[in-house]
């Protein structure tokens, strides 16, 4: 088994510079233009698109927008009624994931307006679109996405600034997202360090767990997602509160609780941690709150920041996990198993279109 090119690597060392670059360019016009106005706005994806329009929701909803997130196959398959005011953002990084597609393309839609973020502005996704907001540097070439689901959050995070600025609320502007490149930076290099360190302890961990509230849940959503791509980790993501309702009795002794609870938050967070110790769990803390760091087996700080942009760094450490865990399995982050027969044949079969009258 070869350790990879370094792709994911790579991609996750882009994401300061990202931060760095942020604007109140084309999103935010977008953003007020379309949603501004808008009855409603429905957000779909899948996999990791569909976490970021997780994290996004919360951004388009302390804008004044009612908003719902769909996974793409049950919008396509099963869409909800559509009326003049909607708005739906669809979201795909190749703009080619057919069912994302075959939602921006249901025929109540011709009523509402379209936005696609992608990475290809020339795919089918972008020209069933009324306005594309595509990141220059194209598509991410390791399979694992982490670049440019930073970037997805970032051109989202934007749209919503220009939603609430039309509907006359307040949104963290990118003056304050720009602020967190150097802060963000600075985690890697500890995350870096500190990822060997776990890799090397949890090689053989049966299970890992991430355990996230608010904007968190789709941090947790999408790190268990890496953990599987990337390392061919059993991974499982939980509601902060949802673990507290039954999941944890399958926890076994030894395995990996990864907490993260924005700054004020703590409660659930404590009594997850607690729980998750005594059965035997290690527990890691990631995220601003110093009562959760002091409470679990590990801890990640993180610069305190509005919970709407919490998200652009708490993934950090998990997906330095995520890339070191597969080299100290000795797997190449960069496939996701693509280098195996069967796994490859089961991804070209899996990534047809399932939603109902658009196979192929």
């Amino acid at each position: 088994m070869t350790a990879g090119r370094g792709l994911m690597r790579a991609g996750i060392a882009e994401i300061p510079g990202l931060l760095a670059e942020a604007d109140d360019g084309e999103a935010a016009r977008a953003g007020a233009a379309v949603f501004g106005a808008a009855r409603t706005l429905d957000i779909v994806g899948c996999g990791t698109s569909l976490f970021a329009g997780e994290a996004l929701r919360h951004a388009f909803e302390s804008a004044g927008l009612r908003t719902d997130v769909r996974e793409a196959y049950e919008y396509a398959a099963f869409p909800p009624p559509l009326a003049d005011g909607d708005a739906l953002l669809a979201i795909s990084h190749t703009g080619r994931t057919p069912d994302v597609v075959a939602s921006a393309r249901l025929p109540g839609r011709a009523r509402s307006a379209v936005v696609a973020i992608t990475d290809e502005p020339g795919s089918p996704l972008g020209t069933s679109a009324e306005r594309v907001l595509a990141d220059h540097r194209g598509h991410e070439p390791a399979l694992p996405k982490t670049r440019s689901y930073i970037s997805t959050l970032l051109r989202g995070l934007g749209a919503a600034r220009g939603a609430a600025e039309a509907r006359g609320e307040a949104a963290p502007g990118a003056a304050e997202v720009r602020a967190l490149a150097d802060p963000a930076a600075e985690l890697l290099e500890r995350s870096w360090q500190q990822a060997e360190e776990l890799a090397a302890k949890f090689a053989s961990v049966p299970r890992i767990v991430v355990i996230g509230g608010g904007p968190e849940v789709a941090t947790a959503n999408e790190a268990a997602l890496k953990l599987t791509e990337a390392a061919d980790q059993h991974a499982d993501s939980w509601q902060i509160e949802e673990a507290a309702h039954g999941t944890w009795a399958s926890t076994r002794n030894g395995e990996l609780a990864v907490v993260l609870a924005p700054r004020g938050h703590s409660a659930a967070g404590s009594r997850v941690l607690a729980g998750m110790r005594g059965i035997g769990a290690v527990t890691w803390a990631i995220g601003g709150d110093p009562r959760l760091a002091a409470e679990a087996d590990l801890a990640t700080p993180v610069p305190e920041v509005p919970a709407l942009l919490a998200p652009l760094l708490t993934i950090l450490p998990l997906y330095c996990l995520a890339e070191r865990l597969a080299q100290a399995r000795g797997l190449d982050p960069d496939i996701m198993r693509q280098d195996v027969p069967r796994y490859r044949a089961a991804r070209e079969v899996m990534r047809r279109s399932l939603a109902a009258g658009t196979e192929g």
